[in-house]
C-alpha cells in the first residue's frame, strides 16, 4: 500500500528522493520519478509535483480555470482564466485538455477523430484526462457547454470513474468534480454551473455512487440533493468511503469508516436534520458513536434537536440519561431559555466548566448561524472570544452571516482577534471565504492598519497613521499577544502589504517611513520575499527605498 505524504515537501526534498531511488535502485529519472510518486499515492509524477508547486506562481491557464482544491482557489482565478482566454483565443484549442476545460465540444471532436486514445490520455497541468478538465473547469464561457464536453467524452468511451488523488491520499473523482464545494466554501469553490446534469449524466455512464469526497465537499452547507442523487443511483449503507486511511506508520489502509455513517455523524452534529432523516431512512448506523464517545442520541440533544434526538431513539439509538453539561448545551443551542437558565442556576460553575470542556461550542454555534443559541450563551455568560484556536466571529464572517457577526460585536467580541490558525483578523476570513457582504460591512467599522491593508483603504491607513505613527512599527505578533509564537508574527504593516500584494498600500507606508530593513523568520530580506512572493512594481518600490 502507498504511504503518506509528509505535510509541507517541498520540491526541493521531492527531487532529493528522487535522486535517492535512482541511485540505489540504479534505475532512469523517469522510472525513479515514477516510483516515488506511485509510492505516495499520486497517479503520475506530475500529479506529485502539481501538488508540491501548488500555486506556484499561479499564472497556468489550466490551473487558473479549474477547482484546484488549495486555500488559492478564489473566483478571481477564474476571471483572469477568462482575460488571458480573451487576449489569445487560441488558447483554448491547443490540445485536447485546453479544449475540455473551455468547453468547446467541436474542438474536443476534431481531436478525438484525429487521435481515439485522447479520450483517457492524461495531461495538462494537472495531468488529468480530459473529462476531468471538463468537470472541474469553473469557466461558465457563453457559447462553450462543459457539459457538452463531458456527454462527448462518455459517449466516445471516456471512464465516468476518472479520478485523481488529492495529496495521493483523496480520491477526486469526475463526480466530486461535478458536484463541487468544499471547505473554502460555495463562492470560491462553486459547483459545476450545470451541476445536477453533469453528475446524473457520469451517474448514469456508471460513475461510482459511493463518491466519499463529493460528499464531504457537500456537507458544509444545508441541502441533501447531492446526497440524495447518489442514494439514488446505489449509495448503500454497506459503503464505505473510497479515501486512503493512514495508520499510525503512515502506511494507507482500507477506510474503516462507512460513509452513510461518517455523513450521519457530521449532518447530526452541523444540524443538518433532514439530511440526517434521510441517512437514518437508508440505513445508517444509529447506534455508532461521535469521534469524541458521545451517543449519537446525545448528540442530536446537545445540537439542540429533541425532536431527532427521539427519531435516533425510535430506531435504536442508545438514549441513556444525560449529564448536566450536556443538558446545559442541548438547551442553549435550543435556544431554551428556561431550562438553560434554571440550570446555570442550580449549578455554580457550570458555565465555565462547558465551556473549558467544550471550547469550539460557542464557535460552532456562530458558524451554523444558530442566532438564538449565540444571544442566549452570550447572555448567560459564555466567552465570545478566542476560547479555542479560532474565536466566534471568524466562524461567522466565514461562513457570511452577516447577522451573527453584528450579534457577537453587539455582545461584546473583538473585531482586532486573530485565530491561532493563521494569526488572522475576522475581515480576513471573510475575505478568503467570499464573503463579500461581510467583508463590506466589517470594512465599514473602526479597524486597524492590517487590515486596513486588507480592505485596501488607503485613506483609512492613512488617517491611522496619521492618529499614531507608532503604528508603521506594529506587528502581527503584538497585535495577538500570548506566549505562543506564529510564523507571521515578525510581519509589519508594510510586510504584510508586501505579501498581499497591495501596491497603493506598501507605497504609502514607504512614504511615511516604514522601515525596509526587516526580515521573516528565515532572515530574508523584505526586498528578496517580494521577488518571491510579490510583484515586480512592489520590488521595484522596495529597491528604491532601500537605496
Amino acid at each position: 500500500m502507498p504511504k503518506q505524504l509528509p505535510w509541507g515537501q517541498s520540491v526541493k526534498e521531492i527531487h532529493a528522493w528522487v535522486a535517492a531511488y535512482e541511485s540505489s535502485h540504479r534505475v532512469t529519472t523517469a522510472e525513479a520519478r515514477h516510483a516515488v510518486a506511485t509510492e505516495y499515492g499520486f497517479g503520475s509524477w506530475r500529479q506529485l509535483e502539481a501538488y508540491a508547486t501548488h500555486p506556484g506562481d499561479n499564472a497556468d491557464f489550466l490551473l487558473l480555470s479549474c477547482l484546484a482544491y488549495f486555500q488559492t482557489d478564489r473566483p478571481d482565478n477564474r476571471a483572469r482564466a477568462r482575460r488571458m482566454l480573451e487576449s489569445d483565443s487560441g488558447l483554448g484549442t491547443g490540445d485536447i485538455w485546453h479544449a475540455a476545460c473551455v468547453g468547446d465540444v467541436a474542438a474536443v471532436a476534431r481531436f478525438l477523430d484525429g487521435e481515439p486514445s485522447l479520450v483517457d490520455q492524461r495531461g495538462g497541468y494537472f495531468d488529468w484526462e480530459p473529462l476531468l478538465y471538463a468537470c472541474y473547469s469553473r469557466l461558465d464561457l457563453d457559447g462553450h457547454s462543459t457539459l457538452g464536453v463531458a456527454g462527448l467524452l462518455i459517449e466516445r468511451g471516456a471512464d465516468p470513474d476518472s479520478h485523481y488523488m488529492w495529496g495521493g491520499q483523496y480520491r477526486f473523482s469526475a463526480l466530486t468534480g461535478a458536484f463541487g464545494e468544499g471547505e473554502m466554501g460555495p463562492v470560491n469553490q462553486p459547483p459545476h454551473e450545470h451541476c445536477l446534469a453533469l453528475a446524473g449524466l457520469l451517474l448514469d455512464a456508471g460513475a461510482d455512487p459511493n463518491d466519499g469526497q463529493a460528499l464531504y465537499n457537500t456537507m458544509f452547507t444545508p441541502g441533501q440533493e447531492c446526497l440524495a442523487m447518489l442514494l439514488d443511483h446505489g449509495l448503500n449503507r454497506d459503503h464505505r468511503n473510497n479515501w486512503r486511511w493512514a495508520d499510525k506508520d503512515g502506511v494507507y489502509t482500507d477506510n474503516p469508516d462507512r460513509t452513510l455513517d461518517y455523513q450521519l455523524n457530521w449532518a447530526i452534529q452541523k444540524h443538518h436534520v433532514e439530511r440526517a432523516r434521510l441517512l437514518i431512512d437508508h440505513g445508517a448506523d444509529v447506534t455508532g458513536r461521535t469521534q469524541n464517545g458521545k451517543t449519537l442520541y446525545e448528540a442530536a440533544v446537545r445540537a439542540g434537536h429533541p425532536d431527532l434526538a427521539r427519531y435516533l431513539a425510535e430506531r435504536g439509538a442508545e438514549a441513556a440519561e444525560l449529564d448536566v453539561s450536556a443538558r446545559l448545551i442541548g438547551a442553549c443551542q435550543a435556544g431554551d431559555s428556561d431550562t438553560a437558565r434554571q440550570l446555570v442556576k442550580d449549578n455554580p460553575g457550570l458555565i465555565e466548566r462547558v465551556q473549558q470542556a467544550e471550547a469550539d461550542l460557542v464557535v460552532d454555534a456562530a458558524g451554523t448561524n444558530r442566532l438564538e443559541a449565540v444571544r442566549l450563551m452570550a447572555d448567560l455568560g459564555f466567552d465570545l472570544g478566542r476560547v479555542g484556536d479560532v474565536a466566534t466571529l471568524h466562524q461567522a464572517a466565514f461562513q457570511g452571516h452577516r447577522d451573527m457577526v453584528e450579534l457577537l460585536l453587539e455582545k461584546g467580541a473583538s473585531l482586532g482577534a486573530r485565530d491561532n490558525y493563521h494569526a488572522a483578523t475576522p475581515l480576513q476570513w471573510a475575505v478568503t471565504a467570499g464573503s463579500s457582504e461581510v467583508a463590506d460591512y466589517l470594512k465599514s467599522l473602526p479597524i486597524g492598519v492590517f487590515d486596513a491593508v486588507v480592505a485596501g483603504d488607503i485613506d483609512r491607513l492613512g488617517s491611522l497613521l496619521d492618529d499614531d505613527s507608532s503604528l508603521l512599527d506594529s506587528t502581527i505578533g503584538a497585535e495577538r499577544g500570548g506566549d505562543a509564537v506564529h510564523e507571521a508574527d515578525w510581519q509589519t504593516p508594510l510586510a504584510f502589504a508586501v505579501l498581499r500584494k497591495q501596491v497603493a498600500a506598501v507605497r504609502l507606508l514607504l512614504d511615511r517611513g516604514a522601515r525596509v530593513d526587516i526580515v521573516d523568520g528565515d532572515g530574508r530580506s523584505l526586498v528578496d520575499i517580494a521577488r518571491d512572493d510579490s510583484t515586480p512594481e512592489i520590488v521595484e518600490l522596495l529597491s528604491r527605498a532601500s537605496r
